[in-house]
């Protein structure tokens, strides 16, 4: 029997991140990246806006989901200290399509493999609403 467990508290935000592609056996970067638009996070998840989903003909959802062999590298830099960047490794977990500022995307909602609180709390502290 599963307890109800209520979701975790998310903040709304509008920050560009990195994206990469990361091989789970030799902990090699994958060399193709790209940026996605993190629309909320809480601190074991995020929802990434995306406007392509593959890289180098690897789909980011399916390539993560549930998958042994690769997953997500987030590189996010923190809004009040520019010289430091998060690094943070994720799996997809659901996706869609959608529209974002008009234009056609994708939403990927991703679980952290590690808890992220100091990121959350920086990103609740602020309600960061940016995407350079």
């Amino acid at each position: 029997m599963r307890f109800f467990s209520p979701r975790l508290l998310r903040v709304e935000s509008e920050y560009r991140v990195g994206v990469r592609l990361q091989d789970n056996k030799s902990g090699e970067l994958l060399p193709a990246s790209c940026f996605g638009i993190m629309v909320n996070i809480s601190q074991e998840g995020a929802c990434l806006v995306l406007s392509k989903m593959l890289l180098e003909g690897r789909h980011l959802f399916f390539s993560t989901l549930n998958n042994e062999h690769h997953h997500l590298v987030l590189l996010i830099e923190n809004p009040v200290l520019r010289d430091e960047t998060f690094i943070i490794s994720a799996r997809s977990v659901w996706m869609d399509s959608c529209r974002y500022k008009g234009e056609s995307a994708f939403k990927i909602g991703l679980c952290f493999h590690d808890r992220q609180k100091k990121l959350f709390q920086l990103f609740k502290k602020l309600g960061v609403q940016e995407t350079s």
